[in-house]
């Protein structure tokens, strides 16, 4: 890789590894300590062989794959019982898709991941590679190992980036920069976030006749994503999800970074 390439990658990276050590800690409250070191050489058929991987495409204006890959260990390590394969996947797929929506904030196109898969890479493959330790609770967990497709990075860093950005985004970027200590004061509050399931207009005839047991049918399908709201502002939407026992939600689609900013500045 040249010189831009592996700045790319390394950002690319740096931010994974973020969104990644947060997804751990909403699953398990646990934090991990996170170090990467990009690869020199390519991974052989064996090492693929030995791993069990994710992938997911990356979709924008066009598309990349990353894949994810760990043994077995590693996930045990992270989560209890049958389920502990599943819930390092949607680590993962957390993970994959923090890192596409902050990496395009201002994109015309922002980056989304799509549904992932277990589904191993095939060589040849122009991919860089990193290699991802994991220490989780004092103890070494193992290493992940984590690929991108190198026609990823000319779609996450653009020879002009300036151009890619919405004049709007640009300013609120500006106006942030310009006032670094406001913006941190800011990030301490708390705000409250409520997710709506759905909505029902009833008469008062037939509210008067609700009683334990009673359903209330709702303008959303099984299915249907749901939508995340901070102070009665829909900011997301996305899908119930199962975390340990407690529900959660996997944000699939989220407002722009400028209209996010306007939050906080509302709060």
């Amino acid at each position: 890789m040249n010189d831009t390439s592996t700045e790319t990658f390394q950002e690319l990276i740096d931010r994974w590894l973020q969104e990644f050590g947060r997804a751990v800690e909403m699953f398990t409250g646990e934090t991990p300590q996170l170090t990467s070191k990009i690869a020199s050489s390519e991974l052989s058929e064996a090492e693929i062989a030995s791993r069990t991987w994710w992938k997911q495409v990356v979709q924008g204006e066009s598309s990349f794959s990353i894949w994810a890959g760990a043994e077995e260990p590693l996930w045990t390590a992270l989560g209890e019982g049958a389920e502990a394969q599943s819930s390092f996947f949607e680590m993962l797929s957390q993970a994959n898709s923090g890192m596409a929506a902050v990496l395009s904030a201002g994109f015309p196109a922002p980056l989304r991941c799509q549904d992932g898969a277990i589904e191993p890479p095939n060589l040849p493959l122009d991919a860089a590679l990193a290699q991802i330790k994991v220490v989780y609770r004092s103890s070494d967990a193992g290493v992940i190992s984590f690929l991108v497709e190198k026609k990823g990075f000319a779609i996450i860093n653009p020879e002009e980036p300036a151009a890619a950005a919405a004049p709007s985004e640009l300013e609120a970027y500006t106006s942030i920069s310009a006032s670094p200590q406001m913006l941190a004061r800011l990030m301490d509050l708390q705000l409250p976030v409520s997710v709506l399931l759905g909505r029902a207009t009833i008469t008062i005839k037939d509210a008067l006749k609700l009683m334990s047991g009673s359903v209330v049918e709702l303008d959303r399908r099984v299915g249907d994503h749901v939508e995340i709201m901070v102070h009665g502002t829909i900011v997301a939407k996305g899908e119930i999800v199962s975390v340990k026992g407690n529900y959660g939600v996997r944000i699939k689609e989220v407002i722009s970074r400028q209209d996010r900013i306007a939050l906080h500045e509302a709060a």
